[in-house]
């Protein structure tokens, strides 16, 4: 660190990273540990979009857990009432909420609900740094020094990586990736006409597969999916390439009204992987820089959410009790939960069959589903 760097306060738990598996670990300890200081850091303003999600039904137990859900709901948030999927044929099958014992899920705009979980956070006695990224660690008297990007430092006594896939804090620590694709999404964003139905919609296509999922309010976002390689080879990132690959699908295009041109766009990793190790003695991560499932799974706001509930009691025990089992029982849980996740998503591709001899097809095949 510089010798101008003016240090912050010790706290005893750091949260680097402001999304939903981030906010959810400062909230569960605010609310399981109470006498603990939390400072939680976000390197963005939450201004900018962030890729459409439905959040599923299953996920109004966490909310209410982390004391959030009167919150959310007075969002008032477009309910999910049915997803679409031509996955396996051509034609395109819908599966209602109405026989899910979960409920309906929620169109979610994520920059809105992530701003929301912070700003929850703050009120249940959090100190929220957004707009103040942790750039470097290094380990001091027992804790932590963390540098900022904002020129100051904080000492912690344990760390959270919450950076999502990229994992950045873990990786300072040697912590390493073991990835099991390279799927990558590009996406691109779409004003709706006021009253339209923004149905979530999955499509397979011979280079990957296709989604639309309306952000909550009056855009929609429509996605490709593929190995970063295979777009590379299509040249995917350029907007008459996009299009015309869009233009071949049959179900997802008719979500982009008639005329409609993309005010936004957006590329970001997707692929499967597990960090190893989870967690150390005084850090671990959260989310997806625990473990990053397929955007298919649907699962990825509810396990930052589940991840963070569950670290919150593991930190809990090894700051007040000195006992590292919390921390041990988490990091089974990782592992377990993302092998469980490889097996059943290995079957969901196996179900595609059309283009059995594609690349991104012929790759899933022979993943090694299960076996990280």
């Amino acid at each position: 660190m510089s010798g101008q760097a003016k240090a912050y306060r010790t706290v005893d738990v750091a949260i680097a990273g402001g999304g939903p598996a981030g906010c959810a670990t400062a909230l569960a300890l605010r609310r399981h540990a109470p006498s603990l200081s939390v400072a939680l850091f976000e390197k963005s303003q939450y201004e900018s979009l962030r890729p459409g999600e439905v959040l599923p039904g299953l996920a109004r137990g966490l909310l209410d857990h982390l004391g959030v859900w009167t919150a959310f709901e007075a969002q008032r948030y477009r309910p999910v009432f049915a997803t679409a999927v031509s996955w396996g044929s051509a034609a395109l099958d819908e599966n209602h909420s109405i026989y899910s014992a979960r409920g309906h899920g929620w169109h979610l705009d994520r920059s809105a609900f992530d701003a929301l979980l912070a700003a929850q956070a703050r009120v249940r006695g959090v100190e929220v740094f957004a707009g103040a990224g942790l750039t470097t660690i290094e380990e001091r008297d027992g804790g932590w020094r963390l540098g900022l990007s904002d020129g100051k430092s904080l000492d912690a006594r344990f760390v959270v990586d919450a950076t999502g896939r990229s994992a950045s804090v873990a990786r300072q620590l040697g912590a390493r990736m073991l990835v099991l694709d390279s799927l990558i999404g590009f996406a691109r964003y779409f004003r709706v006409p006021d009253g339209r139905e923004p149905r979530t919609v999955i499509e397979a296509r011979p280079e990957g597969w296709w989604y639309a999922a309306a952000l909550g309010g009056e855009h929609v976002a429509i996605v490709a999916m593929t190995d970063h390689d295979i777009a590379r080879q299509l040249q995917l990132e350029r907007e008459g390439t996009w299009q015309e690959m869009l233009s071949r699908t049959e179900w997802v295009r008719r979500l982009v009204p008639a005329g409609a041109a993309a005010h936004a766009e957006m590329a970001r990793a997707a692929g499967s992987a597990r960090l190893e190790p989870a967690c150390g003695d005084a850090w671990l991560a959260v989310g997806d820089a625990a473990s990053a499932y397929d955007p298919l799974s649907s699962q990825g706001i509810v396990k930052a959410l589940r991840s963070g509930i569950f670290a919150a009691y593991a930190i809990a025990e090894r700051l007040e009790s000195g006992l590292q089992t919390g921390l041990d029982r988490y990091s089974q849980f990782v592992r377990q939960s993302y092998q469980a996740y490889e097996q059943a998503y290995g079957k969901f591709y196996a179900l595609e069959q059309r283009w059995a001899d594609q690349p991104f097809w012929k790759r899933r095949k022979h993943l090694s589903w299960g076996m990280l």
